[in-house]
């Protein structure tokens, strides 16, 4: 095996260790604080090497195959939970988003001819690159919001059960969970908008349907963005809108990476 593919599975070991902490509280309802930023931050170290060694195997950042695309996505989703998760005060965000990396990984293994050797560029188009990699890290943050909104439908839940316990009080509050989403759906749709608008300078054609899948998550979450700016809906059905919107981007990436 690689040693990129090894690193990558010492990655996935190391976020199946913060998966059973985050299962156990939720079978329980009871959580104390640990130091849940620990296995992430191994995991994310593993990654970054990960992806660091497959670029130089293909001499290209590795963006290309569908099991590319979610390891990125993956460590992108880890990187904005470091970033973004001490700023929007969402404690446990890492111990909700370890499930979904997990799963991105064990999804990047099995899929059929994972991780394929690329065509040789002659030359590396840095827009390109920057294009790409804005639009991966823009799915990282609607995946968070996704992740934001579950816990904000968790949360909801602890308070018309009145379950009261050890995991209710290390949730954030939950105004400042349906905060968190509004700023995740527009913290994606900058980073969204900067890649659309860096393709303008690629020799692409705006009919490439990478493109046009791209243009269509944007408008998508546009929509959600408007409606959340709004208020035209309810806090809980805005948390259900940005859990269920990510299946989009999600199913996309298949369609992008089989395209074009």
């Amino acid at each position: 095996m690689p040693p990129d593919r090894q690193l990558l599975l010492l990655a996935t070991a190391a976020f199946l260790v913060a998966v059973v902490p985050a299962v156990r509280a939720l079978l329980s309802g009871q959580w104390r604080t640990s130091r849940q930023w620990l296995p992430m931050l191994a995991g994310f170290a593993f990654q970054t090497g990960a992806i660091f060694l497959r670029g130089e195997t293909v001499k290209q950042c590795p963006m290309k195959s569908l099991s590319d695309v979610l390891v990125f996505i993956a460590w992108s989703v880890v990187l904005l939970y470091f970033l973004v998760g001490p700023a929007y005060r969402v404690s446990l965000l890492g111990i909700f988003s370890a499930p979904l990396v997990s799963a991105l990984h064990v999804l990047a293994f099995v899929l059929p001819n994972a991780f394929p050797d690329y065509p040789g560029k002659v030359k590396i188009d840095p827009y390109v690159e920057v294009h790409a990699a804005l639009a991966l890290i823009a799915y990282a943050a609607f995946a968070l919001a996704c992740i934001t909104g579950v816990m904000y439908l968790l949360q909801e839940r602890f308070l018309k059960q009145h379950r009261i316990g050890g995991l209710f009080y290390q949730l954030p509050p939950i105004q400042g969970l349906a905060k968190a989403i509004q700023r995740l759906v527009l913290l994606g749709l900058i980073l969204l908008s900067a890649s659309l608008a860096i393709s303008f300078k690629l020799t692409t054609p705006i009919s490439n349907p990478k493109l046009v899948f791209a243009w269509a998550v944007w408008g998508l979450y546009a929509v959600i963005g408007l409606i959340m700016w709004r208020h035209v809906l309810s806090p809980r059905q805005t948390a259900w809108l940005a859990a269920v919107g990510f299946v989009i981007p999600f199913i996309s990436l298949w369609l992008v990476t089989t395209h074009g």
